[in-house]
């Protein structure tokens, strides 16, 4: 399918349940390429928890899709890597409670190795997953004319500043009108926001960068770079 084409059918398959179901069919390979990259290993549907982990993040996906996210296949594949993850993490939890349970001391050595491989395995991938978030959120913000270089520069120096600008995001996000209509133009709705928060547009306009990243990174699937925006 030509990606036009895909993005198109994802959008409708919110709506449909049998465009959704054939659109899972139709990428059940693709799905399990990513669970795979990620296990080291071949898997089988039905037979492999991981793949059925793998499916339910690409619903998730479908789902959450929005056009400004760039193309599905790459958004889809870090939604489909990050719950796969989560899923190993949620294993390697599960087997340290049966170390410290279960275990003779013999059969703990060898445990405990595991596991430590196992840290040194998500720690890579977390490290890689960062990259991704960050690559692309890059592209997101060329679409806007945003350098990700220069969001420093741009961003609020004050604590009052920082304190309108986060109002500003806030608003922004419980107004799904004034959200779309931001991500869509690149612009403020200096208006409304004024209005809203009954402060002048100068306390806030020449941060419409700093802004606009922060708002992409609360709104999309950036759960890595989400944790540097918490207060916002």
């Amino acid at each position: 399918m030509k990606n036009s084409h895909l993005e198109q059918l994802v959008l409708e398959s919110r709506e449909d349940q049998q465009k959704l179901n054939d659109l899972l069919e139709a990428y059940k390979p693709f799905i399990a390429s990513c669970v795979q990259k990620l296990s080291g290993k071949y898997m089988r549907y039905g037979s492999d928890d991981e793949l059925s982990v793998g499916m339910m993040a690409f619903v998730q996906a479908v789902k959450a899709y929005k056009p400004l996210y760039g193309e599905f296949l790459s958004y889809a594949g870090k939604v489909i890597r990050n719950k796969v993850i989560d899923y190993y993490r949620g294993q390697k939890r599960h087997t340290a409670k049966v170390v410290s349970l279960r275990l003779e001391p013999e059969e703990m050595d060898e445990t405990i190795d595991q596991q430590a491989s196992l840290a040194s395995y998500d720690e890579e991938r977390f490290r890689q997953d960062r990259v991704l978030e960050i690559q692309s959120l890059k592209e997101i913000l060329a679409g806007y004319g945003i350098r990700l270089s220069e969001l420093e520069n741009v961003s609020p120096k004050s604590k009052q500043t920082k304190q309108i600008c986060s109002q500003v995001i806030q608003v922004i996000i419980r107004s799904p009108g004034m959200k779309d209509e931001t991500l869509q133009s690149g612009n403020l709705p200096l208006v409304q926001i004024e209005k809203e928060l009954n402060v002048k547009r100068k306390k806030f306009e020449r941060h419409r960068k700093y802004i606009i990243a922060v708002l992409l990174i609360k709104t999309g699937d950036y759960p890595y770079l989400a944790e540097y925006v918490k207060g916002m």
